[in-house]
């Protein structure tokens, strides 16, 4: 009897091991079960046709191998379930740049770079760009166009405490970074600058929201909301113009946090959401007189203007201004056929504006205003 137990024991071992087998497969062919895509920026290989040619080299083998790699029934739940392994036994993401930092605070490498130095161009490159600044400053004043720069707050210089020691220890010894060097050579030279990073800080400890969260990493939406007030209230008194008034009606508190405040969590594809702290939700609408004139803005920006540029800022305050996405591409043309910077009079285009704005977080100034001021500053001498 006992080892009639234990055959049936084996057999029934086996033909669940079997069926756990043949169960990604059948996924793959009749899924049966609704699979939760993957999150990202994801690459997919293509099926290559077969030829003689490509048999004898292996290229058809490889690249299919590939392929299939990416076809099997609950591929994404398997990565899921191992990208969970790594974040709960080892404390780290198996996302791309993506750094968990003290008390689960998760970063892109790039704003902790920044927030230290480690991304610094050195003071001969800054210098040089803020003169070219300076003199396409004073020329589009001519024409009436102001062009003004907005430093962004970013999550490395906001939440540095929670850095990880060993990204610390490879901070700048002379504590120099890209953002502290502009603002002197800004301060130097006249250059028109709105400085969010500092006003950012000064409000930390007094914020009654969160202005970032601790899985995101960009401003929170009721950092969000702020930084859009100020900034209408600053395009005001740059132009001498009446502008819209951002009436706040209500702010919900919620413990879940929404897509924007929690990207970085989204992007690490883990089967569980993270432990997160309530954030703030602003509902809000604009009080404006349509009768008077719009002031035509656009910005250069990186991605911390989307949510402005979603909410409609440029479409209904802002003139139809435009928004030139790391000074590629122009939305909102490119929403239908995309419309490179590249393609246009640079010049021509940037004086119809009445204000030009260079947005920029912290982690992007290495690379600031994404070639912007180099084109029209040519384009300017070539005259």
């Amino acid at each position: 009897m006992k080892e009639k137990i234990i055959q049936i024991t084996k057999y029934a071992l086996f033909i669940g091991i079997v069926l756990m087998l043949c169960v990604p497969a059948l996924q793959q062919y009749f899924k049966f079960r609704e699979e939760r895509p993957l999150n990202g920026a994801i690459t997919e290989p293509q099926f290559t046709p077969f030829s003689w040619d490509r048999w004898h080299s292996g290229d058809f083998q490889k690249t299919n191998a590939a392929y299939l790699n990416t076809k099997f029934g609950f591929r994404s739940e398997f990565i899921r379930l191992n990208n969970e392994r790594h974040y709960w036994l080892f404390n780290r993401a198996k996302a791309n740049e993506v750094v968990v930092g003290k008390e689960s605070y998760l970063y892109e490498e790039n704003y902790i770079k920044a927030a230290g130095g480690i991304d610094f161009i050195g003071e001969n490159a800054i210098e040089e760009k803020s003169e070219k600044l300076k003199f396409i400053q004073e020329r589009l004043k001519k024409k009436g166009t102001d062009l003004y720069v907005l430093f962004a707050p970013g999550k490395g210089s906001y939440c540095n405490e929670y850095i990880p020691e060993k990204w610390k220890n490879q901070f700048n010894k002379q504590n120099r970074t890209n953002y502290k060097s502009y603002r002197k050579a800004f301060d130097r030279k006249g250059i028109n600058y709105i400085d969010f990073n500092a006003w950012f800080l000064e409000m930390k400890a007094t914020t009654p929201y969160p202005l970032f969260g601790k899985a995101g990493i960009h401003w929170s939406k009721y950092g969000e909301f702020l930084a859009a007030d100020s900034l209408l209230q600053k395009i005001g008194e740059i132009r001498n113009a009446p502008m819209p008034d951002l009436v706040l009606d209500q702010i919900t508190k919620e413990e879940k946090n929404r897509s924007g405040d929690y990207d970085i969590g989204e992007g690490m594809n883990l089967l569980f959401e993270l432990p997160t702290f309530p954030m703030g939700y602003p509902q809000f609408h604009w009080d404006w007189d349509t009768s008077q004139k719009q002031q035509i803005v656009t910005f250069i920006a990186d991605s911390y203007f989307w949510g402005m540029f979603n909410y409609g800022f440029s479409r209904d305050l802002f003139g139809d201004g435009e928004f030139w996405y790391y000074n590629k591409l122009i939305y909102p043309d490119s929403y239908i056929t995309p419309l490179e910077v590249s393609t246009i009079n640079i010049k021509e285009k940037a004086e119809e504006n009445d204000v030009i704005i260079l947005l920029s977080t912290d982690a992007n100034l290495y690379k600031f205003a994404f070639g912007f001021i180099e084109e029209l500053y040519e384009a300017y001498i070539d005259e």
